[in-house]
């Protein structure tokens, strides 16, 4: 039976429910999903400290300090990035568990079961998040101990792209990006397929993020049509690169924001392109709100609504606006 996964946006939420009793955790998910990111923006929300260990590049003694003397006993000394202010909190991430050696599985044992190793003793205030990829990603993994991993929380985190779209909006990736995945959401993640030994890069969330700063520069897309294979993977990328291909079909943005209106084929690529387009130039000012509204309308209603709901994300000022009342009761059951 496979284990059900859950959205990142889901992983916030059960991260602030595990962070509250002081439960170790362990994120499972395939590699450049966010997971890292995730842990790092709960830890700011929540105004903690946050210590990042890659235990995959670390040896035992790495994380139980080295031997002294010290009133003619040996003690340990433990390593400066552990926590020692007993009146600090925060999250110490020990990201890559299972990629990590069983020996330094074994030293992370106590950490985790008794908060202590050796002489250390984890402060009071803080809390314990491992995480790592799954088996079934191909990657360097071992199994962890049986009394390790019952001592912890597994969640199994899966990217989605109606989470993905909300950070990219708010982050600012290309429209590029955005449009094209939510005409193949299914290309946000191909899951470690590595197509070709030459080219091992494959599609993630991570990757899409790395392609968007690419475009940013503003390089002409068939000029760097071998960087974007080599971003996102050889058949993502020819997916890509044929669908930008929609935005030079796109009408005038700025004269749509003036008031006016084309008529647009009811051509699904098109429309993902136009509403993404259409995000990326609003201003946030009266007289974009009042046509975007009135623009929405003549668009098809999946995509009118869509539309609005992304300029929301980006500016929640929108549900202020005169008509975003009318609009809600219009086209409110449309929401989920």
């Amino acid at each position: 039976m496979t284990t059900p996964s859950i959205s990142t946006t889901e992983l916030y939420s059960h991260l602030d429910t595990l962070i509250s009793t002081d439960m170790p955790v362990f994120i499972h998910g395939s590699p450049g999903i966010g997971k890292s990111y995730i842990v790092a923006d709960v830890a700011q929300k929540n105004g903690l400290g946050l210590v990042d260990v890659r235990l995959s590049q670390m040896d035992p003694v790495d994380l139980r300090g080295v031997p002294s003397i010290k009133d003619d006993q040996t003690v340990w000394m433990p390593p400066v990035f552990f926590p020692k202010d007993p009146d600090s909190k925060g999250i110490l991430f020990l990201d890559e568990l299972n990629a990590a050696p069983p020996s330094v599985q074994a030293a992370i044992y106590q950490l985790v079961l008794d908060r202590k190793m050796g002489e250390y003793e984890l402060p009071q205030g803080w809390r314990i998040i491992c995480a790592g990829n799954r088996i079934s990603d191909r990657g360097v993994v071992f199994r962890l101990p049986t009394p390790l991993a019952n001592r912890m929380v597994h969640l199994h985190v899966q990217a989605r792209f109606e989470d993905f779209k909300l950070f990219a909006i708010k982050a600012g990736l290309h429209p590029f990006i955005i449009g094209f995945l939510g005409f193949r959401p299914d290309l946000l993640a191909t899951e470690s397929v590595i197509e070709d030994d030459a080219n091992p890069a494959f599609a993630t969330p991570r990757s899409h993020h790395m392609l968007s700063n690419i475009l940013k520069a503003g390089s002409d897309i068939e000029k760097i049509a071998s960087i974007i294979y080599g971003t996102i993977g050889y058949s993502a990328g020819i997916e890509f690169v044929s669908y930008v291909k929609v935005y030079e079909e796109l009408p005038d943005i700025a004269s749509i924001y003036e008031g006016h209106y084309p008529e647009l084929p009811n051509q699904p690529s098109l429309l993902y392109a136009l509403v993404s387009a259409l995000v990326e130039y609003f201003d946030g000012s009266q007289t974009h709100m009042r046509h975007l509204f009135t623009f929405s309308e003549t668009l098809p209603t999946e995509f009118g609504v869509m539309l609005i709901k992304d300029i929301i994300v980006k500016d929640e000022s929108l549900a202020e606006f005169s008509a975003f009342d009318g609009w809600l009761a219009k086209y409110g059951d449309y929401i989920i």
